[in-house]
């Protein structure tokens, strides 16, 4: 019986992850909801059956817009001990478990963390399933994030291109967040026009979709994409939009917000607006330390531009104040990378 809820379990979750749709709109009567379910179930079924996995998840992405990311985390890590003892480490419920807090990982941009996870659940879905399965898509394109944020862009650009052509195959287009990836791998090379046009493809299919989240995400990929062109006046209306979307959407400390905040504020910098582009870095900063960023590498570059800002506004105790604090959590974060490469 365990064996084919497991089954049942695991078809649901991939298909959930390859064809997953628009976005409800966040209410907390969605999670209250959605936390007596859980309850419920798990009185009948017990703490640790895999029926619980559907649940978990939805939770935990419904945790996530608001802004617990600490309870969003603990619930994706749950699913996955869930998964393993039910089923077994090989098995895809474990895998697509794996999948979903690597991505979790991801959007926090722990991607240490997420890079073995990935790498494994991508492992066990390919050794189970065709080279062609739409449930690899998504993996792929996380591991092609994992690979562009370590600076490896030709296996980055391998790994979306190769989720690309799942989608193709499967959905005769690809998926928007497969888009976004590669077209932000091409503007790391350079190849901006061809860049631009994949997140404009995204930006045009999230908004057909009506999926708002995934819109504001595309939008400020591209604003980031004119950040690097040094294209200011181009890349304002996007994350501007991005911000506005996140702000309507998300939990009011959430990650998302502060990256928009400080792509606005470095937008100002770079146009000579000093005094908006502190302001923009502050506002962000605060939602770091008063949410889940707070001794985080993202606190950290946000507070070494922030410094610039005072640098520039001339008040030079606040910027050596800030730059000093951020040099510490970034040696911080050194070391615990060297001591997780060390220990691996």
């Amino acid at each position: 019986m365990r064996r084919l809820s497991c089954i049942l379990v695991a078809g649901l979750l991939g298909l959930s992850a390859a064809y997953a749709g628009a976005d409800p709109p966040m209410s907390p009567q969605a999670g209250a909801a959605l936390a007596k379910t859980l309850a419920a179930v798990e009185q009948r079924v017990g703490p640790a059956d895999p029926q619980l996995l559907p649940i978990l998840a939805s939770l935990a992405q419904l945790r996530f817009e608001e802004a617990d990311i600490a309870a969003a985390t603990a619930l994706r890590r749950r699913a996955l001990r869930i998964a393993i003892d039910a089923c077994g480490g090989a098995s895809e419920p474990a895998a697509n478990a794996m999948a979903a807090l690597a991505h979790l990982y991801i959007e926090q941009r722990r991607y240490l963390d997420a890079e073995p996870l990935a790498i494994v659940a991508d492992n066990v879905l390919a050794a189970r399933r065709s080279a062609e399965d739409p449930v690899l898509a998504p993996l792929l394109a996380d591991r092609a994030r994992i690979a562009l944020a370590r600076g490896e862009t030709g296996e980055a650009r391998k790994l979306a291109e190769a989720a690309i052509a799942i989608d193709d195959r499967n959905l005769g287009a690809p998926r928007s967040d497969r888009l976004r990836v590669l077209g932000a791998v091409l503007v790391s090379q350079a190849r901006f026009a061809d860049g631009e046009r994949l997140l404009r493809r995204a930006i045009a299919l999230d908004r057909a979709g009506g999926d708002r989240l995934a819109t504001a995400r595309s939008l400020a990929q591209l604003g980031k994409a004119y950040l690097r062109q040094k294209q200011f006046a181009k890349a304002l209306p996007p994350i501007e939009e991005a911000a506005a979307i996140d702000q309507d959407r998300l939990g009011a400390t959430h990650p998302l917000i502060a990256e928009d905040l400080h792509d606005l504020g470095l937008i100002y910098l770079a146009t000579g607006r000093a005094a908006d582009a502190a302001m923009a870095f502050r506002a962000a900063t605060h939602l770091l330390k008063h949410g889940a960023g707070r001794d985080t590498p993202i606190l950290a570059y946000i507070e070494l531009d922030l410094a610039r800002a005072e640098h520039a506004l001339g008040h030079e105790d606040k910027s050596r104040s800030l730059f000093d604090a951020a040099r510490r959590i970034l040696n911080q974060a050194e070391d615990e990378e060297h001591e997780r490469q060390r220990r691996a």
